[in-house]
Protein backbone atom coordinates (compact mmCIF):
# COMPACT_ATOMS: atom_id res chain seq x y z
CA UNK A 1 0.00 0.00 0.00
CA UNK A 2 1.38 3.44 -1.11
CA UNK A 3 1.60 6.31 1.35
CA UNK A 4 0.72 9.34 0.42
CA UNK A 5 1.81 12.53 1.80
CA UNK A 6 -0.40 15.25 2.45
CA UNK A 7 0.33 18.55 0.05
CA UNK A 8 -1.37 21.64 2.78
CA UNK A 9 -0.44 23.78 -0.26
CA UNK A 10 -2.53 22.19 -2.15
CA UNK A 11 -6.46 22.84 -1.40
CA UNK A 12 -9.43 22.66 -4.20
CA UNK A 13 -11.49 25.21 -4.92
CA UNK A 14 -13.87 24.46 -2.15
CA UNK A 15 -11.54 24.11 0.71
CA UNK A 16 -10.24 27.95 -0.58
CA UNK A 17 -13.73 28.97 -0.51
CA UNK A 18 -14.84 26.84 2.91
CA UNK A 19 -11.41 28.52 4.73
CA UNK A 20 -12.55 32.04 3.21
CA UNK A 21 -15.99 31.43 5.12
CA UNK A 22 -14.86 30.32 8.18
CA UNK A 23 -12.15 33.10 7.90
CA UNK A 24 -14.67 35.88 7.71
CA UNK A 25 -17.17 34.96 10.04
CA UNK A 26 -14.43 34.75 12.36
CA UNK A 27 -13.60 37.95 11.99
CA UNK A 28 -16.96 39.58 11.54
CA UNK A 29 -17.68 38.28 14.93
CA UNK A 30 -14.74 39.71 16.61
CA UNK A 31 -15.41 42.86 14.30
CA UNK A 32 -18.70 43.39 15.35
CA UNK A 33 -18.46 41.79 19.15
CA UNK A 34 -15.75 44.87 19.41
CA UNK A 35 -17.97 47.41 17.57
CA UNK A 36 -20.85 46.29 19.71
CA UNK A 37 -18.99 46.93 22.89
CA UNK A 38 -17.87 50.03 21.91
CA UNK A 39 -20.83 51.08 20.62
CA UNK A 40 -22.54 50.46 24.03
CA UNK A 41 -19.69 53.04 25.37
CA UNK A 42 -19.33 55.47 23.46
CA UNK A 43 -22.72 55.40 21.27
CA UNK A 44 -25.57 57.90 21.46
CA UNK A 45 -29.21 56.46 23.19
CA UNK A 46 -30.74 56.77 19.83
CA UNK A 47 -28.07 54.08 18.26
CA UNK A 48 -28.02 52.58 21.34
CA UNK A 49 -31.16 50.83 20.02
CA UNK A 50 -29.91 49.24 17.30
CA UNK A 51 -27.02 48.19 19.20
CA UNK A 52 -28.84 46.39 21.43
CA UNK A 53 -30.67 44.69 18.95
CA UNK A 54 -27.24 43.29 17.73
CA UNK A 55 -26.39 42.12 21.20
CA UNK A 56 -29.92 40.07 21.31
CA UNK A 57 -29.04 38.43 17.46
CA UNK A 58 -25.18 37.88 19.10
CA UNK A 59 -27.55 35.97 22.24
CA UNK A 60 -29.56 34.09 19.85
CA UNK A 61 -26.84 32.78 17.99
CA UNK A 62 -24.85 31.48 20.47
CA UNK A 63 -28.42 30.05 22.40
CA UNK A 64 -28.72 28.35 18.99
CA UNK A 65 -24.77 26.96 18.78
CA UNK A 66 -25.39 25.17 22.29
CA UNK A 67 -28.34 24.05 21.37
CA UNK A 68 -27.48 22.59 18.27
CA UNK A 69 -24.68 20.92 20.21
CA UNK A 70 -26.74 19.20 23.14
CA UNK A 71 -29.74 18.16 20.21
CA UNK A 72 -27.20 17.14 17.44
CA UNK A 73 -24.47 15.18 19.48
CA UNK A 74 -24.56 12.65 21.30
CA UNK A 75 -23.21 14.78 24.25
CA UNK A 76 -26.11 14.82 26.08
CA UNK A 77 -29.24 12.83 24.25
CA UNK A 78 -27.03 9.45 23.14
CA UNK A 79 -29.86 7.96 20.80
CA UNK A 80 -32.36 9.58 19.27
CA UNK A 81 -33.59 9.57 15.60
CA UNK A 82 -32.98 12.53 13.42
CA UNK A 83 -36.51 13.29 12.96
CA UNK A 84 -36.87 13.67 17.26
CA UNK A 85 -34.06 15.91 17.03
CA UNK A 86 -35.27 18.22 14.86
CA UNK A 87 -38.51 18.18 16.37
CA UNK A 88 -36.91 18.72 20.26
CA UNK A 89 -34.54 21.28 18.94
CA UNK A 90 -37.23 23.46 17.13
CA UNK A 91 -39.66 23.38 20.22
CA UNK A 92 -37.40 24.26 22.15
CA UNK A 93 -35.65 26.93 20.46
CA UNK A 94 -38.63 28.20 19.73
CA UNK A 95 -39.71 28.32 23.36
CA UNK A 96 -36.21 30.40 24.22
CA UNK A 97 -35.97 32.29 21.11
CA UNK A 98 -39.72 33.75 21.27
CA UNK A 99 -39.72 35.63 24.45
CA UNK A 100 -35.73 36.80 23.48
CA UNK A 101 -37.26 38.12 20.34
CA UNK A 102 -40.43 39.82 22.28
CA UNK A 103 -37.89 41.40 25.05
CA UNK A 104 -35.62 42.93 22.34
CA UNK A 105 -38.72 44.15 19.77
CA UNK A 106 -38.00 42.26 17.08
CA UNK A 107 -41.45 41.99 16.22
CA UNK A 108 -44.43 44.41 17.36
CA UNK A 109 -45.24 41.87 20.53
CA UNK A 110 -48.22 43.78 21.21
CA UNK A 111 -50.15 42.99 17.75
CA UNK A 112 -51.47 39.09 17.40
CA UNK A 113 -50.77 38.94 13.73
CA UNK A 114 -47.13 40.02 14.21
CA UNK A 115 -47.04 36.28 16.53
CA UNK A 116 -48.73 34.50 14.34
CA UNK A 117 -46.06 35.38 11.53
CA UNK A 118 -43.53 35.48 13.83
CA UNK A 119 -44.40 31.99 14.44
CA UNK A 120 -45.16 31.05 10.64
CA UNK A 121 -41.59 32.39 9.37
CA UNK A 122 -39.97 30.59 12.26
CA UNK A 123 -41.76 27.09 11.28
CA UNK A 124 -40.73 27.57 7.34
CA UNK A 125 -37.10 28.76 8.33
CA UNK A 126 -36.76 25.66 9.98
CA UNK A 127 -38.15 23.41 7.73
CA UNK A 128 -36.24 24.61 5.12
CA UNK A 129 -33.05 24.68 7.12
CA UNK A 130 -33.89 20.49 8.19
CA UNK A 131 -34.65 19.59 4.14
CA UNK A 132 -30.82 21.66 3.17
CA UNK A 133 -29.62 19.82 6.50
CA UNK A 134 -31.09 16.40 5.20
CA UNK A 135 -29.75 16.71 1.93
CA UNK A 136 -26.39 17.22 2.75
CA UNK A 137 -26.34 14.46 5.38
CA UNK A 138 -27.44 12.07 3.01
CA UNK A 139 -24.96 13.12 0.01
CA UNK A 140 -22.23 12.81 2.96
CA UNK A 141 -23.55 9.02 4.02
CA UNK A 142 -23.69 7.70 0.22
CA UNK A 143 -20.31 9.61 -0.15
CA UNK A 144 -18.58 7.60 2.70
CA UNK A 145 -20.81 3.93 2.03
CA UNK A 146 -19.56 4.70 -1.91
CA UNK A 147 -15.27 4.79 -0.32
CA UNK A 148 -16.20 1.66 1.99
CA UNK A 149 -17.40 -0.29 -0.32
CA UNK A 150 -14.57 0.38 -2.79
CA UNK A 151 -12.25 -0.52 0.23
CA UNK A 152 -13.75 -3.78 1.16
CA UNK A 153 -13.82 -4.84 -2.91
CA UNK A 154 -9.92 -3.82 -2.17
CA UNK A 155 -10.17 -1.11 -5.20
Amino acid sequence: MGHKIIDTERKRPGEVLKMLGINFCIAFTIFMLFSMVFGMIFADAEARTGIMYCWGIAGAMLLAVVMQLVFFTPLVIKRLGYAARVALFGACFYAVLTPLAAFFGWFPADIPGAWISWTVIYIVILALLTVLFTMIYRREAKALNEKLERYKSGR
